[in-house]
C-alpha cells in the first residue's frame, strides 16, 4: 500500500469512495442500504465499512423505539431531546466515518460492540 500527495493510503483492491458513500447512505436510507451494500460488495474495504456503519445504525434503529414511546408516554420535551442527541450524534460519526474511509481508513464507530464481523 502506497500514500500519495493527499495522504490516501491506495490500494488496487480498495474503492474509498463507494466506502465513504456507504456511510451517507446510513443518513438517508437507514441501515437498509448499508445492509445491501454489505450483502453484494466483494471488496473488502468496503465490506468492512459496511459492517462498521451497521454495527452502529442497527442499534440507533433499535433504540429509536424506545426513546419514541418515551416522547409519547413520559414526555414529549424528554423523547425529542433524546432522538436529538441521537441523531446529531449519528450524523458527526457518519461524517467522520466517511472522510476516514475516503482516505483510506476503515473507522470503528464508538460506544458499539462489533457484532457484524467483516468476514
Amino acid at each position: 500500500m502506497t500514500a500519495n500527495s493527499t495522504g490516501r493510503r491506495n490500494s488496487p483492491n480498495q474503492n474509498t469512495t463507494i466506502a465513504a458513500l456507504v456511510h451517507v447512505a446510513g443518513l438517508f436510507f437507514g441501515f437498509v442500504a448499508i445492509a445491501f451494500a454489505y450483502l453484494v460488495t466483494d471488496d473488502e474495504f468496503t465490506k468492512a465499512n459496511a459492517a462498521n456503519a451497521l454495527n452502529w445504525h442497527v442499534p440507533v434503529a433499535l433504540i429509536a423505539v424506545p426513546v419514541a414511546v418515551i416522547g409519547v408516554v413520559v414526555s414529549e420535551t424528554a423523547g425529542v431531546a433524546i432522538a436529538m442527541i441521537i441523531a446529531i450524534g449519528t450524523i458527526c460519526f457518519a461524517l467522520i466515518a466517511s472522510m476516514k474511509a475516503y482516505r483510506g481508513r476503515a473507522w470503528k464507530y464508538p460506544l458499539v460492540p462489533s457484532v457484524i464481523s467483516t468476514s
